[in-house]
């Protein structure tokens, strides 16, 4: 979007007495790009968006009747690092996306053990923070294990399939942010793998008001996710 304004503002003050149609054209795509850039800046587009990306899952206490827990495992896939500072405990390293994913993560795993509790991510750093998180919540590091080389929610999902395959798993439970969830589930289910969504990070709607449409970097950011993941949704996977 910015590209778009850079250009419209190259055509709109490129030369307008000698090319008037031109600077004419120039400035009505700077306007659209500006009225686009503030409004998905605001939080009723953002809202708007989130209603279409986030997704949530099923409680797992019916979708877990009947399971063996010892065949069944809960997957949680990585996001970011907020800094790679060595100074900072691996956990105070996670971006706010792992963190929650986490969080949530854990509180399922104590609400419904299970087997398996499968981190999915790389780099290195990324996943020894989720590690040290979901062991700081509860889960027994014994009943932790890292999928360490996916760079993608395809990878993610090709790479957990092998461990769970390898381990006898039956029943799956996919952890990731509200935003992502339905990308995730449906790579997984393209690597053989059904799961059981729960989602992490969910924001959902703030509801009207005059704040709604005035321009914040929250809200850019909330649809800056949720495009990237409409996009990824639609395209790459």
């Amino acid at each position: 979007m910015l590209v778009a304004f850079g250009a419209a503002s190259w055509l709109a003050f490129r030369s307008p007495a000698q090319r008037p149609g031109v600077a004419r054209v120039g400035r009505t795509f700077l306007w659209v790009t500006w009225l686009a850039f503030w409004a998905v800046s605001t939080p009723l587009a953002a809202d708007s968006l989130a209603a279409w990306a986030e997704t949530t899952g099923p409680d797992l206490g019916p979708a877990l009747a009947n399971k063996n827990p010892d065949r069944a495992a809960l997957v949680v896939l990585s996001a970011g690092i907020r800094t790679a500072d060595p100074s900072l405990a691996p956990r105070e390293r996670l971006d706010s996306a792992s963190t929650q994913r986490v969080i949530t993560a854990a509180r399922l795993w104590v609400e419904h053990p299970v087997g398996l509790f499968l981190v999915s991510g790389t780099p290195p750093r990324q996943t020894e923070g989720m590690v040290d998180l979901a062991t700081a919540l509860g889960v027994p590091q014994g009943r932790i294990v890292v999928e360490g080389r996916s760079r993608n929610t395809r990878e993610n999902a090709a790479f957990s399939a092998e461990i769970l395959r390898s381990r006898g798993v039956e029943t799956v439970v996919l952890v990731t942010s509200a935003s992502h969830l339905r990308r995730a589930v449906r790579d997984f289910a393209a690597a053989g793998i059904p799961v059981i969504p729960a989602a992490a990070d969910y924001s959902g709607p703030f509801g009207a008001e005059v704040a709604s449409f005035l321009p914040s970097a929250g809200a850019l950011e909330r649809s800056q996710r949720c495009l990237h993941e409409l996009l990824g949704y639609l395209f790459w996977g």
